[in-house]
């Protein structure tokens, strides 16, 4: 199979969809099957990453801040994954 993509260097966008196209290529053909750059967590890791969103959530409510919104959440996984030394993309 061959596959083009073409990129519109002015269309932000589409490059980031473009990479995500590539990304989803590169792990189905390059990437073996029995290991894949994915993060995994396992029981205990998910409990302590609760606890410390828990924590965070109470410190984010006494400080006036919604600790229900979407964006207080998206936040905090984006810092969780991004800090995780599991993490394959730096």
């Amino acid at each position: 199979m061959k596959l083009t993509i073409v990129i519109d260097t002015d269309d932000i966008e589409g490059i980031a969809d473009s990479f995500k196209i590539v990304g989803h290529f590169y792990r189905k053909y390059v990437v073996p099957r029995d290991w894949s750059h994915q993060l995994s967590y396992g029981k205990i890791k998910h409990i302590k990453m609760l606890r410390s969103f828990a924590k965070k959530a109470v410190e984010a409510h006494r400080a006036g801040k919604d600790p229900a919104s979407l964006r207080f959440t998206k936040d905090y996984a984006d810092k969780l994954f991004r800090d995780d030394p599991g993490n394959p993309i730096p």
